[in-house]
């Protein structure tokens, strides 16, 4: 398994274990190998891997949509080196290793 598909498989297993979720018909897109300016502000050479969250929709008792949110888009980052998830870029921050926001 190269590494890009070792990443991807990495975060499927990252989603599952903190019940988060990601639109399944767009996928997850693990760009190649690039060097990055982290949000520490150091540069290393990292694979991100971009998704969707799932839509949030609610329906009333006649079937018509009461409440809609949409996915958000997002980045995960991965350092080269050790493939290990570093974080997760939001829209309106971050989603840290352990699953916490920031």
């Amino acid at each position: 398994m190269n590494p890009k598909q070792q990443v991807v498989e990495s975060l499927k297993k990252w989603i599952a274990k903190n019940n988060f979720s990601y639109d399944k018909d767009l996928g997850l897109r693990c760009r190649d190998k690039e060097l990055e300016k982290l949000r520490n502000g150091k540069e290393k050479e990292v694979y991100v891997v971009s998704f969707n969250t799932e839509d949030q929709i609610e329906y009333n008792k006649k079937g018509e949509i009461v409440s809609l949110f949409e996915g958000m888009f997002c980045f995960a980052y991965f350092d080269a080196e050790t493939l290990e998830l570093l974080y997760i870029m939001k829209n309106a921050g971050y989603i840290e290793v352990d699953g916490s926001n920031s």
